[in-house]
């Protein structure tokens, strides 16, 4: 008997696997729609934008746009494109101030011995949800009485805002480091600096990205403090410029959308850099062995 017809005659067996039937819940449905919907809120608005950008007479409402490039041309004029540019510079500079900042303190109070550190860090972190805008008026006073109404100072203060979040973040990085990495760096007679520079900024770059992203992304979106603080139309942000398409007869709402664009996109960029050092995430099994 030939092997095909052989198959076909042995008899099949039922086969073991349990048949999974999809039920559906009103919970389930309930959840979905909720999902559905909170999605739509956060969909409706980016369609807006991209749609307003490209549309010769948009408006608040989301149509189908009259393809055109002129908003995208007046959001590149001078002098929206050097407010780009002050956003960058006061961006980077918060970021470092904070992040550099952030780091050290993080190592302090991961590593060494402090009095009252749980009190200290707790205070820290509800200093991290007070607004800085409550003080905007005595520090106006003090950048005012010395001069300081530029973008250098207001870009350390925009650091310093995001600094007690990022004491938390990295805190808690350098905290997932075993310590017997550092001891055996010690015995070896490794400096400091070395242990921190081929150990510790390594194992925690996860991190410090994260906190670098936050320290970021709070100086780029800030508006009152630039407003306030920067004396100098030639110094003022994205945010505050993008007012010039703004007036008391009518807003330009396509060239806002763009700008709006524009303005979004360093964030972006910024993020698919440093995805790599979210994916790499603590590797830190083998290290000890």
């Amino acid at each position: 008997m030939s092997t095909y017809a052989f198959q076909h005659l042995t008899p099949q067996l039922p086969s073991t696997e349990p048949i999974r039937v999809k039920r559906w819940s009103l919970t389930k449905v309930i959840s979905n729609t909720t999902l559905l919907v909170i999605g739509a809120f956060f969909l409706l608005p980016m369609l807006w934008l991209f749609a307003a950008s490209v549309d010769t007479s948009a408006s608040w409402q989301l149509r189908v746009p009259d393809f055109t490039t002129r908003n995208y041309l007046l959001a590149l004029q001078p002098d929206y494109t050097r407010a780009l540019v002050n956003s960058l510079i006061l961006s980077l500079i918060a970021t470092v101030v904070a992040t550099v900042a952030a780091f050290l303190a993080a190592y302090s109070f991961s590593r060494q011995h402090i009095p009252w550190k749980g009190p200290i860090l707790l205070t820290i972190l509800f200093l991290s949800g007070v607004p800085i805008s409550i003080l905007i008026v005595p520090i106006y006073k003090m950048f005012s009485y010395v001069g300081w109404l530029s973008i250098f100072p207001t870009a350390v203060i925009l650091g310093v805002t995001a600094l007690p979040f990022e004491i938390y973040l990295i805190k808690n990085a350098v905290d997932a480091i075993p310590l017997d990495l550092e001891e055996a760096a010690h015995i070896e007679k490794a400096s400091t600096w070395k242990i921190l520079s081929r150990i510790v900024i390594p194992l925690t770059m996860p991190g410090i990205a994260s906190a670098a992203i936050f320290g970021f992304v709070n100086a780029w979106g800030s508006f009152l403090i630039p407003l306030v603080l920067i004396s100098r139309a030639a110094e003022q942000p994205g945010p505050v410029r993008m007012y010039g398409f703004m007036n008391s007869v009518a807003i330009n709402y396509g060239a806002v959308a763009a700008f709006s664009i524009l303005y979004s996109l360093p964030v972006v960029i910024l993020y698919l850099l440093m995805s790599r050092s979210f994916r790499a995430g603590f590797v830190l099994g083998g290290a000890v062995r």
